[in-house]
């Protein structure tokens, strides 16, 4: 028995196993989250997992979590449109894990847990003294994952109905209340245990997919050959027409946007603030770069594989260039292997968006619910509802997002959008509330505000006419508003300073007397600086 839905449009017809194997996926995944709920016992267990998380299972969520729809199904497009010149993103994705566990983890992790935060708003709040920093943050970081929603939500409905046969509404939706149901149940718990079982399927996927494609071109030198045969930049890293001749911006921008926007990532460097100690933290990098490595070098070489394939884009299904993978899979890979591969896609998409809604869930239920609506008086019991309910109802949300016009550019547009509204804003508060003692409340208030308002019109309105990438400009503005309205304002708190002191120490000799001071400010004497800001 075999059901037809690219058929329609590509005159091929998918095997019933293909499906079949996307579903019983699915559902593995879905039995997994509901099972690691039943270890959620408190909102610490919900959030950051009971701070318990070993290497392996960090390292590999922190992969699988950054390299969702804006890898399967963006990458292979951009490797489409911009063939080899799409490289220059690749590396980012290798050394990202390296720059978030290499520089960031052991300060965030020390600092987090000593300040007894549990999201990055809350680590915000802290550090720079103040209620209404969190609160910013906490609006700029649900608008910026919202659109990060939106983008693994399309694909996901990509995904699914070039398997299935559905519509593409009925496949994203039935995609998204799977993600919802697990996120909402198990929160940290359920993301990271369905992310090591994920990584393990995408890794594996990928390894078979790729030889394959390369192999049925003629290797890389007939790939190479067909690229030059539709346009002679193609196979060159100036791309098409050479368009990134003379234009190193633009250049900047395509490989600092996930080499150095990693950083900036809430769902990411939650991953840091999980993980069980510090010895853990030093297995970390190289686990993720590794992965990052295999993924991403592969799928926008993919992608310049498909170009070859069909190099006119009314080749596929609906002149959209995102079902690049999927037609691969489908056409060159045996029926049970292309379930499997498309599968791996499918939770690359899952990964990244059940790490998206737990943080946006976090932000809702603990930064504004718990430390501000209700005056830390909530309970446990309501502090986990309103944090479901939230994940639930903004998940839902960014489904209808889906749909207006505004966020319909395309899997790969969305993608480094949202990537350059949230991580120019949240880069310099990050780094600089780690590494530096005169990074002032003031401060971390200009780098969100120009952070973010660049990175969302910079795109639209003078990417193309500056040939300066967006998130090269809006992370240099943020940077620049960062120092010097920290330089003109008044300097932190003692008890802050403290805590910074601390985070870089590489031993906790518990003797520093001015670090313990600072420990207890969280709840006392921060109480005091916090008043009325």
């Amino acid at each position: 028995m075999k059901i037809q839905n690219l058929g329609q449009a590509m005159g091929i017809e998918i095997p019933l196993i293909v499906p079949v194997v996307l579903i019983i996926y699915m559902i593995a995944i879905l039995a997994i989250g509901l099972w690691s709920a039943r270890k959620v016992k408190n909102s610490e267990d919900w959030f950051v997992g009971g701070r318990s998380m070993g290497p392996w299972i960090t390292a590999l969520a922190h992969g699988s979590s950054s390299l969702g729809g804006g890898m399967y199904i963006a990458g292979p497009q951009y490797g489409w449109e911009a063939g080899a010149s799409a490289l220059w993103a690749a590396p980012g994705d290798v050394f990202g894990p390296l720059l978030n566990f290499g520089i960031l983890a052991r300060r965030m992790r020390r600092y987090t847990e000593k300040a007894k935060t549990l999201t990055i708003s809350e680590f915000f709040g802290h550090r720079y003294y103040s209620r209404g920093v969190r609160n910013f943050s906490v609006v700029i970081l649900v608008i910026a994952m919202l659109i990060s929603l939106v983008v693994e939500y399309m694909a996901m409905g990509v995904l699914v109905s070039a398997v299935t046969g559905w519509s593409f509404v009925v496949s994203l939706i039935f995609g998204c209340a799977v993600i919802l149901i697990y996120t909402g149940a198990g929160g940290y718990l359920a993301v990271a245990y369905t992310d090591f079982a994920q990584s393990i399927l995408m890794v594996l996927g990928m390894l078979i997919l790729i030889p394959v494609c390369i192999a049925s071109v003629g290797g890389l030198e007939g790939m190479n050959a067909g690229l030059y045969a539709i346009n002679e930049g193609l196979p060159t890293l100036w791309g098409e027409d050479y368009y990134l001749k003379g234009a190193p911006l633009l250049i900047a921008g395509m490989a600092l946007v996930y080499f150095i926007g990693y950083m900036g990532q809430p769902h990411l460097i939650l991953k840091t603030v999980a993980i069980k100690d510090e010895k853990s933290i030093r297995l970390v990098p190289m686990i993720g770069a590794v992965f990052g490595f295999l993924l991403a070098f592969g799928v926008y070489t993919l992608g310049c594989v498909g170009r070859v394939v069909y190099p006119d884009i009314s080749m596929l299904p609906g002149g959209n260039a995102e079902y690049v993978l999927p037609m691969l899979a489908l056409t060159k890979l045996p029926s049970f292997l292309a379930g499997l591969l498309l599968a791996g896609a499918c939770s690359a998409v899952m990964s990244t968006a059940s790490g998206l809604l737990l943080v946006i869930g976090s932000a809702i239920g603990n930064d504004l619910y718990r430390n501000s609506v209700s005056g830390k008086k909530a309970s446990e019991e309501q502090v986990m509802k309103v944090t479901r309910m939230s994940t639930y109802l903004l998940g839902i949300v960014s489904v209808a997002m889906c749909f207006i016009p505004i966020f319909q550019l395309g899997v790969y547009q969305l993608t480094w959008i949202a990537w350059s509204v949230l991580s120019p804003a949240f880069i310099p508060c990050i780094v600089g509330g780690l590494y530096w003692k005169r990074g002032t409340k003031e401060g971390a208030y200009a780098a969100m505000i120009s952070g973010s308002l660049v990175g969302a019109f910079w795109y639209y309105l003078l990417q193309e006419r500056t040939n300066i990438h967006t998130f090269f400009a809006a992370l240099v503005i943020a940077i620049i508003a960062y120092i010097v309205v920290s330089l003109r304002t008044q300097k932190p708190p003692k008890e802050i300073e403290d805590y910074i002191s601390y985070a870089g120490a590489y031993e906790d000799t518990e003797q520093d007397t001015s670090v313990k001071s600072g420990i207890v400010m969280d709840s006392g004497q921060l109480a005091l600086v916090l008043a009325g800001r």
